[in-house]
């Protein structure tokens, strides 16, 4: 064995582990986002390959200096950014000795959502919700609405009579592309999390043990995160071993102590494809949520830190791990039947209050989308018809005018009209679906305004 390879499936270099009741059983998970895109993503094949060598523990990778490498077992991994069929083949040829029960989900319009489960718990079954709000299809560059940003769900077998059955919930959210204005997305971006919040709900009632992963692309004490968490009890996994992060001294941390103290996933300069960043960029977007119930965290950190030779980091993102232990059903107590305090309810009115504010900020963009594109749509088909009378006089003054106005009249019919079904089908159903959870989220705010009346009468 090399000597710079340490056999260890507890050894954490970027994490605490605190003292637990040995009793009772835990199972450790790995999230990661592993930047698969077809054609975009530099050195794909290459990445995905030695991630699932990783996986394997077959890696050669070269650890951060100073470190040494740990080849660690996980029992569920949730990967994000799966897009090429190849690359999943190699996964499961590789890792699938280890991983019996795996899954990829295909839903999508071009591809599917990139979500992948690999598990050493049988799985009972599975499913998929499409976020109905997730981008615009004419921002085909972005890709997000092509790809059908999902949830992908997973139900697990008890490991134990003892114990709840698991549901894990792995999704890949709206990506921001700015951090203000129209390009952060954080109104889709928010509308996912509440949609998500209330399967995630569901879930809860019925019995599981819900967790939550993936890349959420929205920062800790975000409109998004606050969903996540408050609306559905589930508690983010580092916050629960490590507490919250004061995210102002995060930024001025060195990249290391980054790692440590606030589990920076993304966009950390010790990640070759970003280390032209700043430190003060650094932040987290890779989340295990988890319900506090029936789950503890003992252990949690960062991981595939490590770099490929003559390529780079694993991913534009780094993994991010944790160990949760499985409490047993007399000890579990369904918090969500409790009542909420007076700080909880009035902390939620004030998120519900953002929401409606995000939604209300955000909707005359979409109106303007689909009236303008609509309006292109009838321009078009005025401009084609003074297209064919033109071709009618131009002609007789020089032939090859003609050509000019074919080939003019396909350019507009052709945008018009992909303007018109974008105006007409897509404006519309944004729209109707940003009415949705508007006012699902106003019949919220007024419960808990009325909660709140009469806790004051009294």
């Amino acid at each position: 064995m090399d000597p710079q390879i340490e056999e260890s499936s507890n050894f954490n270099l970027y994490s605490n582990t605190r003292d637990y009741e040995a009793n009772g059983p835990t199972v450790k998970f790995l999230t990661f986002n592993t930047w698969g895109l077809k054609y975009v993503s530099k050195h794909r094949k290459q990445r995905l390959r030695a991630i699932a060598d990783q996986i394997a523990q077959a890696s050669r990778a070269t650890p951060l200096p100073g470190n040494t490498l740990v080849q660690e077992e996980y029992d569920i991994i949730a990967l994000q950014e799966v897009w090429v069929k190849e690359d999943w083949d190699y996964i499961v040829a590789r890792c699938g000795h280890l991983f019996p029960y795996h899954r990829i989900f295909y839903s999508g319009i071009l591809t599917g959502p990139g979500l992948v489960i690999l598990s050493k718990i049988p799985i009972e079954s599975t499913s998929l919700y499409r976020f109905p709000i997730n981008g615009r299809p004419s921002a085909v560059f972005r890709g997000d609405w092509y790809v059908g940003k999902s949830i992908a769900v997973t139900e697990l077998k008890p490991i134990n009579k003892d114990t709840c059955p698991m549901v894990i919930m792995n999704s890949h959210m709206h990506a921001p592309y700015a951090l203000s204005g129209d390009a952060a997305y954080e109104c889709h971006r928010s509308c996912q999390a509440w949609d998500f919040s209330k399967l995630a709900k569901l879930y809860r009632k019925a019995g599981y043990a819900v967790v939550i992963v993936g890349d959420l692309n929205s920062r800790p004490g975000s409109l998004p995160h606050k969903f996540l968490t408050m609306e559905t009890g589930l508690v983010d996994s580092w916050e629960q071993l490590f507490g919250r992060q004061d995210l102002t001294k995060l930024a001025m941390m060195d990249p290391v102590e980054q790692l440590n103290y606030g589990c920076t996933t993304c966009d950390s300069n010790l990640n070759t494809w970003r280390a032209y960043l700043g430190t003060e960029k650094a932040c987290r977007l890779d989340y295990a949520l988890i319900d506090p119930d029936r789950l503890q965290t003992v252990d949690a950190g960062v991981r595939f830190t490590e770099r490929i030779a003559n390529v780079g980091s694993f991913s534009d993102h780094f993994a991010y791990s944790c160990t949760l232990k499985l409490l047993p059903k007399r000890h579990t107590v369904d918090h969500m039947a409790t009542e909420l305090s007076h700080s909880q309810l009035v902390e939620k009115y004030k998120t519900y209050k953002e929401m409606i504010l995000c939604i209300e900020n955000y909707m005359p963009t979409a109106q303007k989308q689909k009236y303008y594109r609509g309006l292109h749509f009838i321009i078009s088909i005025i401009v084609l018809i003074g297209c064919v009378v033109a071709t009618t006089f131009t002609a007789e003054v020089s032939a090859w005018s003609s050509i000019f106005w074919v080939l003019f009249a396909i350019v507009v019919a052709v945008t018009g009209t992909i303007d018109g079904i974008i105006s007409f089908l897509f404006g519309r159903k944004e729209i109707r679906a940003l009415m949705e959870v508007q006012h699902e989220v106003l019949d919220a705010e007024r419960n808990v305004q009325n909660i709140l009346q009469r806790e004051f009468r009294e």
